[in-house]
């Protein structure tokens, strides 16, 4: 039977060399578990099963270790386990032994996370949903803890926070118009769903501030004729100049009354 003839630790691992020229890294537990030290013999088949041991412990550590710093999903474990090289039949063991020992919670990880997002009024649920399950997180799962934790009325409140920031940097740059696209726009693009952007966009009780738009509309009519009065002229100037005001939010009321008083 082939004997041990040198046992070494090497930084986390210890690496064990048989007479037979085998060389095998195992964990402390490894160690203890089968008894390993110099001199001791074990036929092939027992250090089948040592080296099996060994990786599902230096998997099972690797996984303890990578949970350590954060809690972490089902399925980001099995990706850093897949990353060091420890094989899939040992990582199903392992995913299993740390689930029953609760040290992975895909349950808890979602209610962490929906309960992070909201207090932090940063996502919508549709972001959030899209976040989770990129991680791994049952999309059944996923949906009932947003129905638990996140529900209509706190929407709308975490809505209205996310427009009310946005009036304060955009509301003196931009038509009463376009700051409503803007706010819409930005509330879709975080999650929300259009029903709750309009309610939140309703809460703002928005007016036009016709003087800031008499002024902004001056502005964005000399850089738009500037521009296109280089190429055309006449109707077709005017008409590019209008469409051009009208992307960016002006009524085509006001937009007319400004471009009779130019002579086309």
């Amino acid at each position: 039977m082939p004997k041990i003839i040198s046992l070494e630790k090497k930084k986390r691992l210890y690496k064990v060399v048989f007479d037979s020229d085998q060389t095998i890294y195992v964990t402390e537990d490894t160690i203890v578990h089968f008894f390993l030290s110099k001199g001791a013999s074990f036929d092939p088949p027992e250090i089948d099963e040592i080296v099996a041991f060994a990786d599902f412990s230096r998997g099972k550590n690797l996984g303890l270790y990578y949970i350590s710093f954060k809690q972490r999903t089902k399925k980001e474990v099995v990706t850093y386990l897949l990353d060091h090289d420890i094989p899939n039949f040992q990582i199903a063991k392992i995913i299993d032994e740390l689930t029953a020992s609760r040290f992975i919670d895909d349950d808890a990880y979602a209610a962490s996370f929906i309960r992070g997002k909201v207090l932090g009024k940063s996502s919508g649920p549709y972001q959030i949903r899209q976040k989770l399950t990129e991680k791994g997180i049952d999309k059944e799962l996923v949906l009932d803890k947003l129905d638990e934790l996140f529900d209509f009325d706190t929407q709308v409140e975490v809505a209205t926070h996310l427009a009310e920031k946005l009036v304060m940097t955009k509301y003196s740059r931009l038509p009463l118009k376009a700051l409503k696209m803007k706010i819409s726009t930005h509330l879709t693009s975080k999650g929300f769903s259009y029903d709750i952007s309009k309610i939140a966009l309703d809460h703002l009780e928005l007016e036009s501030d016709q003087e800031n738009e008499a002024e902004l509309l001056q502005k964005e009519l000399e850089k738009v004729l500037r521009k296109y009065s280089r190429t055309y002229d006449g109707y077709d100037l005017k008409q590019r100049v209008s469409n051009a005001l009208a992307r960016k939010g002006f009524d085509f009321d006001v937009i007319n009354r400004e471009l009779r008083e130019i002579d086309f």
